[in-house]
């Protein structure tokens, strides 16, 4: 994504240094947590490698607080923003929308739109641009 942000001659979506760009990192790397620990307990609950009796529910469960507590700290830090760093669209809005969504499509249980509205209506406000809404996974 680096690579790529360099090769646009218009608006980055990584700021060129400084706090902003620190920001944006922070809340990428925030959304890569929520991932990787979610993929690890749908993998652990869905791998064809092991027997039902051979699935470690305590494992799915540490997984799956992690991805709450990504969710906390993503409330926390979004607060009543209109972006998730700067005052622009930028990574950290690609990186948490994406990461909701994926959370959404494969863990509808988790109800985390109640839990943290802001979070819902900041997804809400993404899923109207073309660009989220044109690639929403189908069943």
């Amino acid at each position: 994504m680096e690579y790529l942000d360099t090769l646009s001659p218009v608006g980055r979506l990584i700021p060129a240094d400084g706090r902003e760009r620190l920001e944006v990192k922070i809340w990428e790397a925030l959304a890569d947590g929520l991932l990787d620990a979610g993929v690890l307990a749908l993998l652990e609950n869905t791998w064809s490698g092991r027997t039902p009796e051979q699935r470690s529910q305590a494992w799915i469960q540490r997984q799956l607080d992690k991805v709450h507590a990504a969710l906390a700290e993503m409330a926390r830090m979004l607060d009543d923003k209109p972006f998730c760093a700067g005052k622009q669209f930028s990574l950290a809005d690609v990186a948490i929308g994406t990461a909701l969504g994926w959370l959404e499509f494969r863990f509808p249980h988790i109800h985390w739109r109640e839990t943290y509205p802001q979070l819902a209506e900041f997804q809400d406000k993404l899923m109207e641009r073309p660009s989220f809404a044109d690639t929403v996974p189908k069943a």
